[in-house]
């Protein structure tokens, strides 16, 4: 798999792992409720790979030997694609779910966006009719497990159907797909997240399904020289956006096992926290990247 872009050279882009962080959280957009002192972790695409984001859960001090919140006031988010390829997404969307139940209790708190996958994954569960079987195909050749299908639950479902597509955390903008499709489902953060949860809750309208599954599943927006990047963030906000959605081992063709930390690229401006999870690659859980200076101007 190699970028649309010719004229492009992801390639170029540089691996590195950038461990500091700004705390302030003082800007948040697309989520409600208490926000914690703690610090900011995310995680990309975990395609259930239920053991091993146990594993990197505990190894990071979030969860103790029992697999129950240990990280205090920390806040823990997932990008998206918590299902398919792997072989246990039931696991995975439990394990999110629990965490996020517990954490509030020692001042923490979990939240997740919605990926591509969830929404193809809720397509196949919830619409019927005339037209319909095309999203189960295509959420089957997209790496789709029967068995998480036949184990999901209506609490899972209406989980899924309540996460947002966006938020700004700390000049963050957090997204699961590297795409500027956004923008066709609203000009700001709080647009999208309604739009999106409208659509995941009306279950007879094909096309709008149809329509969202093709914009969130788009790729390969920001591997520019930045503009993208930065035109994007000035219509959203932010200054860096933080996604998951396209494997970096495949995308730029490196080693899953040579994967030790999250891509940033796009001149800082975007980070990339898919690291392959299903390909072998590392389930990352991360601090926020520090965030390039503004460009004067």
């Amino acid at each position: 798999m190699t970028p649309p872009n010719a004229e492009a050279d992801p390639m170029a882009m540089t691996l590195e792992i950038d461990d500091t962080m700004d705390l302030s959280l003082d800007t948040t957009v697309g989520i409600v409720g208490p926000i914690p002192a703690g610090p900011v972790y995310v995680t990309g695409d975990v395609h259930g790979c239920a053991e091993q984001l146990q594993a990197s859960l505990f190894r990071s001090g979030i969860t103790d030997i029992d697999g129950d919140w240990a990280a205090g006031s920390a806040w823990l988010w997932f990008l998206g694609d918590l299902f398919d390829r792997g072989p246990d997404g039931i696991g995975v969307i439990d394990t999110v779910m629990r965490l996020q139940q517990q954490a509030p209790e020692h001042g923490g708190r979990v939240d997740c966006l919605l990926g591509n996958h969830e929404v193809m994954l809720l397509a196949s569960y919830r619409l019927a009719g005339p037209g319909a079987d095309k999203f189960q195909e295509r959420w089957l050749g997209n790496g789709g497990q029967p068995r998480d299908l036949r184990a999901l639950t209506e609490d899972h479902a209406r989980w899924l159907e309540s996460l947002p597509a966006m938020a700004l955390v700390d000049d963050h903008l957090l997204v699961h797909s590297d795409t500027v499709g956004y923008r066709e489902l609203g000009g700001d953060i709080a647009t999208v997240n309604a739009t999106v949860q409208s659509i995941l809750r009306e279950y007879t309208d094909l096309e709008a399904w149809d329509r969202l599954t093709h914009l969130v599943t788009s790729r390969f927006a920001f591997a520019d020289d930045g503009t993208n990047a930065l035109e994007f963030l000035a219509e959203f906000g932010g200054s860096q956006i933080v996604h998951g959605h396209s494997p970096i081992p495949l995308v730029f063709d490196i080693p899953a096992e040579d994967i030790t930390g999250p891509m940033i690229y796009a001149e800082g401006r975007a980070v990339n926290m898919d690291t392959g999870t299903f390909l072998g690659g590392p389930c990352l859980i991360s601090p926020l990247p520090s965030i390039p200076p503004r460009p004067r101007g």
